[in-house]
Parts: structure tokens; C-alpha cells; sequence
């Protein structure tokens, strides 16, 4: 897989993701099963699919797709192309966010209730068909969001934003159907509360954390904390902990010269084993076999059409 036009838009304090738009390009010879790896990431996911057709594995379910059809992922769940129709060439349009564009207080126009879009326990919640005119929608803000990066006019990231709300406003209203539940809002203080311990995490992600020290950041039980965290983020407290950190990691070799080992330690892993361990199962390379991709491709982040 390679990336075209991969713009990270990263919070000014504490330099964690805020959103990536790229389009990714699977390049494969022949027809071709499960080539690619299962992989997984913090970040709430909308994805259409530009042009090739396939088998798409999303959370242990297999779903065939074509151009035009959109999927959605939660934080932690594992997703993969399992297989591409001979002779096609795959290419993806992909918008991962941080949860907390969603219901932070910094964010009035956003609400709680579009979490449950993805995070509903309905599988076919994940998946809008090309047939639908929403996916038509879908995918024409999806483009204009990526252009909109690319370009990086003044105010760019306010645009972005406010297509992803009419994104999400698209969503939730073809899915749901699918939901059993309605979304109830949370209490104002817990969400502070959450957020509060979350800058904690990313200001910490260098030390030993214990659920006990964050959960006591939120003023709350770490039953409770553990509970809400997972509800506002779709994804275990250790989880994101765990992503964060890799993250940095991925940052750090992209941007620096620092041995591994060395940014392993900073990173807050006990071990290379387990920073190796960690790092594979979340990108599918090993820290060095990253960053020689990465050396690779930094020449040029714009693909051939």
C-alpha cells in the first residue's frame, strides 16, 4: 500500500493526531487473496472506496465491494483488504479522526450522538453501498476534503471540520434504523472530566501510567472511568494508551534520526520486544522496516494518477 496526498493535521498542544485525509493505493499483481494486513488505530474511520472492486474484512465479517461503497471503523477494530479482483487497481480515499472533534466542549457543533454511528453492535452499520445516494454524497466530501488539505488555504481545517459534520449528519441519518438505542447525552462534567485525564494520558505518554492515576485525574472510580472513557472513544483506555504511543513513535521516525531503542524508551515501552510487538500489530511493520518505508516515499507523497 502506498499513500497519495497524506496530509496529519496534529493539535498544536501536545502534537497528537487531530485528523488524516489521504488516499491509499494497493498495488497487486494478478488476483490476488489477502495480501494485506489486519491492522488497527484509535482513530474513528470513514473510507470509500474510489476504484477497484474486492473482498474487505472488517471485524471478522467479509464484505465484497466496488467503487463508490463506503465503510466506517471503530477505534480498535481490525480491518483489512482480503482480496482484489484481477487486474484492478485498488485505491481508497481515507478520513481518520481523533474522537474528540466529536464531543469535546470545544466542539459545539458536534454531539455525543454521533458516536453511535460508530460504535453501534450492528455490522451492517458498517458498511453503506454504492447504490445508496448517500454514498454518492459521501464520497463528493470526502474528495473535496482532501483537496481542501492539499491546497491549505487560509482556514482550511475549519472546512474540513464542518464537512466532516455534514459527513456524520449524512451518516447517522441512513443508519439510523440500525440502532436499538438511542444516544443519551453524558453529563457536561464527566465529558471535561474525560478530556482532563486524556491531555494527563498524551502529557504522560513517556512515564508508567496506571489506570488508578488516570481514573483519578477523572474524579472517578476506575470501573467508571474505564466504562465512559470507552463509551466517548470506542476504545479501551490500554488501547488508545497503546496507539498513542506508537503514534509518537511513527512520528518520531519519521521526523528524527533517533536510534529505535531510544525511541521505544521515549515512548513509555519497558522493552524493545514489546514496543516491536506493539508497533507491528498496529501498522503491520516493524519500527525499522517503517522508517526505511518511510525514507522511501518522503521524496514524493504525491502518487501518479
Amino acid at each position: 500500500m502506498a499513500f497519495a496526498n497524506r496530509i496529519v493535521v496534529r493539535s498544536s498542544s501536545d502534537n497528537h493526531v487531530l485528523f488524516k485525509v489521504f488516499r491509499a493505493v494497493y498495488n497487486t499483481s494478478g488476483d490476488e487473496l489477502r495480501p494485506y494486513f489486519e491492522h488497527r488505530h484509535s482513530e474513528l474511520e470513514i473510507s470509500v472506496i474510489a476504484t477497484g472492486s474486492g473482498t474487505y474484512t472488517c471485524s471478522g465479517v467479509d464484505y465484497d465491494f466496488s467503487s463508490g461503497d463506503v465503510f466506517l471503523h471503530c477505534g480498535n477494530d481490525e480491518h483489512c483488504i482480503k482480496y482484489i479482483a484481477a487486474g484492478e487497481r485498488l485505491s481508497m480515499l481515507v478520513f481518520q479522526f481523533d474522537p474528540r472533534l466529536i464531543w469535546t466542549h470545544g466542539g459545539e457543533w458536534f454531539d455525543t450522538k454521533y458516536l453511535q454511528i460508530f460504535t453501534g453492535n450492528s455490522m451492517n452499520s458498517r458498511h453503506m453501498p454504492n447504490t445508496a445516494s448517500e454514498a454518492k454524497a459521501i464520497a463528493k466530501l470526502m474528495e473535496e476534503s482532501l483537496e481542501e488539505c492539499c491546497s491549505r488555504r487560509p482556514a482550511y481545517e475549519m472546512v474540513v471540520k464542518a464537512k466532516l459534520l455534514l459527513m456524520l449528519s449524512i451518516l447517522i441519518r441512513y443508519f439510523y434504523d440500525y440502532f436499538p438505542e438511542r444516544a443519551t447525552d453524558l453529563d457536561s462534567r464527566n465529558i471535561g472530566h474525560i478530556e482532563r485525564s486524556m491531555d494527563y494520558i498524551l502529557a504522560h505518554l513517556s512515564s508508567p501510567l496506571t489506570l488508578q492515576d488516570i481514573a483519578k485525574e477523572a474524579h472517578m472510580s476506575r470501573s467508571y472511568y474505564s466504562a465512559t472513557f470507552k463509551q466517548l472513544n470506542g476504545v479501551s483506555v490500554w488501547g488508545y494508551i497503546t496507539a498513542q504511543r506508537i503514534d509518537r513513535a511513527q512520528h518520531l521516525l519519521e521526523s528524527t534520526s533517533l536510534p529505535v531503542m531510544e525511541i521505544s524508551e521515549h515512548c513509555g515501552f519497558n522493552n524493545i520486544a514489546n514496543f516491536n510487538r506493539s508497533f507491528k500489530k498496529i501498522t503491520g511493520k516493524t519500527p525499522r522496516g517503517y522508517r526505511k518505508d518511510v525514507q522511501g516515499r518522503l521524496s514524493s507523497d504525491r502518487l501518479p494518477d
